[in-house]
């Protein structure tokens, strides 16, 4: 008798599964063919590629004033050697801060991505909710990372487990 009530249970599992209505997308392939993300990203490398200008233009900067610094040494006073000296480090220092500045963890690098991709990544997330709902999928899946993108509102459990929880 426990076999066969074990064997409903399962049937009537699998056949609720079977109806549940799954699907997945491929962000990367999205990310890398939606017009306004190649946009995005051309906006950002042009962005980019204007700041590695300045940063060499910095850096050769502090090439010369050391060349200077070399063919100038034995000819100066000492006073002299110190000025220029400071004058690399104070160089030195300024080039460092800008790259901080500019590709540092929350620099301006960060914050121009976020400003560009961000309307789109609203964009993505509002298109995969219409679908699913048109669709009438029950669970969509990034093919790339296995996150959840979309569920039905009725499948979450979220307060029943606070409720457990929280007793």
């Amino acid at each position: 008798m426990k076999k066969l009530l074990t064997l409903f249970v399962l049937m009537i599992s699998i056949v609720a599964f079977a109806e549940m209505k799954f699907a997945y997308i491929n962000s990367d392939k999205v990310l890398a063919e939606y017009s306004e993300a190649k946009k995005a990203k051309e906006e950002l490398a042009k962005w980019n590629k204007d700041q590695e200008a300045k940063a060499m233009q910095m850096e050769q900067g502090i090439k010369k004033l050391e060349e200077e610094f070399k063919n100038m040494s034995v000819m100066i006073s000492e006073e002299k050697k110190n000025e220029k000296m400071q004058e690399g480090q104070k160089k030195l220092m300024e080039y460092q801060q800008f790259k901080e500045q500019v590709w540092g963890q929350t620099g301006e690098f960060y914050k121009k991505n976020q400003t560009l991709m961000q309307p789109i990544i609203d964009e993505i997330n509002k298109v995969i909710k219409d679908v699913s709902e048109k669709g009438k999928y029950d669970y969509v899946f990034d093919a790339n990372t296995g996150t959840l993108l979309f569920a039905k509102p009725e499948y979450e459990i979220t307060d029943e487990i606070l409720k457990v929880l929280n007793k």
